[in-house]
Parts: C-alpha cells; structure tokens; sequence
C-alpha cells in the first residue's frame, strides 16, 4: 500500500502537532482512540491474533507507508524539552499506521471495530444502503429530458448543429450555434456527474447540484449558474472571462482549478482555490485559500486552509470527515446517500479528522461516527443520530 503525497503530508501534520502537544482535541482523540484500543489487545482480546504481532504487522506497514515523494522515508523528530517516555513513543507510531491505513482506505473495518467496541449497538445492525455513484439528468434546449447514466456511448442528442456525445461516462459538446439556447445537468441525491463545457472546461458535479449553461459561448464573457457543489478545472481565456453565479454571488476565473460548495441547506458558501486565481464577488482569492460569503449577505471573508485538498476529496472518490460541525456532516452524508437525518437530543460539540472512501457502505460511516462519541441507527431510509 502507498499513500498519496497529500495523503503522507497530512498523516504526518498530525503526528507532529500530537507530539509537539498543538493538536486539536479531534485530532487527539483521533490518535488516542487507537491507543486505547492497544490497551485493550494488551489486556487481551478472545477474537484477534497475538497483539505484539499485530503491532508489529502495523508498524512494518507504517515503514513501507509514510514516505516523502521519492521514497525517502521521513522521521518526525521528537524535541528535547518534551521527549516521550519509549512505550508512549512507539505507540504513537502504532497509531500513525493505524491512521495510515484509515486513510488509505484500507484496515478501516479493524480499527474502527475494537476502537468502538465490538459490542456497540452501531455495529451490531447492518446500515445495507450502498452509497451513491454516477448519474445525472440532461435537460435539452427543447425543455425534454434525458437520464444519462442509462444513456449509451456515442451521440445522445442533437440541438441543431450541436451534438452532445457521451464518452467515458460524461458528455461534451461538438458543434457551435450562434442562437443563446441553454442545456442544464442536474443530480439528485446519491448522484454524481462529470462533464465537458462547450467552451473544454472540466466540470464535476457533487449530489444535488445543477448547472446551466449554453451550448456556444458567444458573449464578451462565459457565464454559467450552479446550485450546490461543483468542481470546475476552467480552460482559460483573457478575451472571454469565465463566471460561475450562484444566486447573485459571483466567482470569476482568472485561470485556475476550484471548488464552489453552495447548498441551500448550507449556512454560508464556501469558495476554496486549489490552483490560479480567482475574484468572488471582487474579492481576490490565492491558492490555498477559502472564502465564505454567509447566506444573505454579500461580504466575503477570506483566510487560509490548512488542507485546500480537503474541498476537492468528493471528486477524488472519498469522503471527507473533516468538519468542526456534526450536523455539517451529517447533511454531507445525508446527499450523498440519498437518506433522511433524524436527531435526538444534544449532539456533541466534536471535531471530526480523517476520510474514508466514498464507495463504502453506510455502516462504516455509522461505525466512523461510533469513535467520535455518536450513536446512529437506520430506519428505513432514515439515519437516526444522537450522543453516546
């Protein structure tokens, strides 16, 4: 197993701030979790394998696993003022290839099942809803609609002298028109979309998100609207500006790669840059940078991510723990698998840290949430949430 640079940079901040005694009271108990649950094979445990084995087995594949591009594996040195007793020491590399596994999707199943307790009511019943996947609906010119994930390959539509052609699961544009005549991609709930713009942009669609456009950008600018989540990899052009709406906000490419999280249900609009530059409503924004706008109003705020990558995990395939807000997440989950969230009680007020892939089953993320304090059962199609 190998870990994605951004994968290896992140795990590594961790363990540094843990050390250095600057983590966050998520990211400790994201690391301490895991070593409880050592304490708990060292005391014994009737359905594992001998557990200085198993330590072993995880710090042999931390070794392999964390390693600065090239292959050079990185140490992280521990200061003189605070040095860790030796056990304490090596368990906390224990827990960096726990996490290690965690993040890379693999071992997921093991850790959270001894993290939480293998007799937590979570993961005694099976949540068997599978998460979402490719889909979307075209909507033509005309005002007719087309399912495009149950569409073939080749030519799904002709507008004129416009086809829309499906290729490798998303649809581009061959052809222009002079007329201003409008198409629109929209995925429900558990469903996600990629596509080509007219004009070559790169579009990604997260679930329950729109975007309309034209089938020929003729203007002196390229203007598309959106609702919810879209990734955009914009081709860059000075004549003809390319702006995304959403509502009366406006973020207008200057060249670059970002992400606009824009839901209706979502207390502010999130814009983060991934690469280039762009304005949201006027406001210059640099790479590695975020800016929300609160709903109804119109000022932006604007400051630095610590992982700009984080934004852009849907498009690569996984879901994002990360969130200072339970219900945040909760709402997360809840487009992505097309479920109702019922809450009971007080939630905890917790932090959340790490990802899990996008293509697992809905019990992992019951059993994820288990770690950090949170009960949640399925009924029906409704995730029922509340405090340990």
């Amino acid at each position: 197993m190998q870990l994605s640079d951004w994968h290896q940079k992140y795990l590594l901040s961790i363990l540094k701030k843990y050390e250095a005694g600057q983590a966050s009271p998520a990211e400790v108990r994201f690391i301490e979790s895991y070593m409880d649950s050592l304490d708990n094979l060292d005391n014994g445990a009737d359905n594992m394998e001998d557990s200085s084995g198993l330590q072993k087995d995880i710090k042999a594949e931390l070794l392999k696993s964390i390693r600065q591009p090239g292959g050079k594996r990185t140490e992280i040195p521990f200061t003189k003022t605070r040095q860790l007793p030796y056990r304490r020491r090596m368990r906390v590399w224990a827990a960096a290839a726990a996490i290690a596994l965690l993040l890379a999707g693999a071992g997921m199943y093991w850790w959270l099942q001894h993290a939480a307790g293998a007799g937590s009511p979570a993961l005694a019943a099976r949540a068997d809803i599978a998460p979402g996947g490719n889909g979307a609906v075209l909507h033509l010119s005309d005002g007719s609609t087309l399912v495009l994930d149950s569409a073939g390959n080749g030519t799904v539509a002709v507008q004129g002298k416009v086809k829309v052609v499906k290729e490798n699961g998303m649809i581009k544009y061959q052809g222009t028109t002079s007329e201003e005549v409008y198409n629109e991609v929209t995925t429900d709930k558990g469903r996600q979309w990629r596509m080509v713009l007219p004009d070559g942009s790169g579009v990604w669609l997260n679930a329950a998100s729109s975007i309309r456009y034209p089938l020929s950008f003729n203007g002196k600018e390229r203007i598309v609207d959106i609702t919810g989540e879209v990734y955009f990899e914009v081709v860059h052009n000075e004549k003809q500006p390319f702006k995304v709406r959403v509502g009366k906000h406006v973020i207008e490419d200057i060249g670059t790669a970002f992400n606009i999280n824009a839901y209706a249900n979502e207390p502010v609009m999130k814009t983060t840059l991934v690469e280039g530059l762009i304005r949201v409503n006027g406001t210059l924004m640099k790479p590695g940078e975020q800016a929300q706008v609160a709903v109804g109003q119109e000022q932006v705020t604007v400051s630095k991510v610590d992982n700009p990558a984080d934004a852009m995990a849907w498009v690569n395939g996984q879901l994002s723990l990360e969130s200072n807000n339970l219900q945040a997440l909760l709402r997360k989950i809840a487009r992505w698998y097309n479920i109702d969230i019922k809450i009971e009680g007080t939630l905890p007020e917790t932090g959340f840290i790490g990802m899990i892939d996008r293509n697992v089953y809905l019990s992992d993320v019951i059993k994820a949430l288990t770690v950090y304090g949170v009960n949640a059962r399925l009924e029906n199609r409704t995730l029922i949430v509340s405090a340990k």
